[in-house]
């Protein structure tokens, strides 16, 4: 099994519901990655089950927050039932994920950079300590 990380920014919040007959609680949300070779963002949708997406849920909750995901890419196919016809897709299954939270004193130095980049939150400098590290 392959296992890929990312590192991103929440662009929206995270959309949580409750499925079947078993209630299979599902979120899905969108992180935000810079890409390096433009400066340009690339975003990803991701979806996580259970468990883990009401860990999500409690714990993902603020627009431009830092968050890492390890995650497995995996085949989501079905019938569109208005259609009839057979959907092949992929989705990212997320398994863990770590939030960063700013501190008080590095959130004066992220909002200096929000001002110039009104489209994405700016990325931490995560070599200083002022993120405090928590994981779910």
């Amino acid at each position: 099994m392959q296992i890929n990380h990312h590192v991103g920014r929440l662009v929206r919040d995270v959309n949580f519901t409750v499925r079947g007959e078993k209630e299979t609680k599902i979120a899905y949300f969108k992180l935000a990655m810079n890409d390096l070779k433009d400066g340009k963002a690339t975003y990803i949708d991701y979806v996580a089950f259970n468990k883990t997406a009401e860990l999500i849920l409690d714990y993902v909750t603020d627009i431009g927050q830092v968050v890492e995901v390890e995650f497995v890419m995996r085949n989501h196919n079905y019938t569109d039932k208005k259609k009839g016809q057979k959907v092949y897709a992929m989705q990212n299954q997320v398994t863990k994920f770590r939030i960063y939270k700013s501190n008080p004193s590095s959130k004066n130095q992220s909002e200096q950079h929000t001002e110039t980049d009104k489209d994405l939150p700016p990325y931490p400098d995560f070599s200083s300590n002022a993120f405090e590290y928590v994981e779910g």
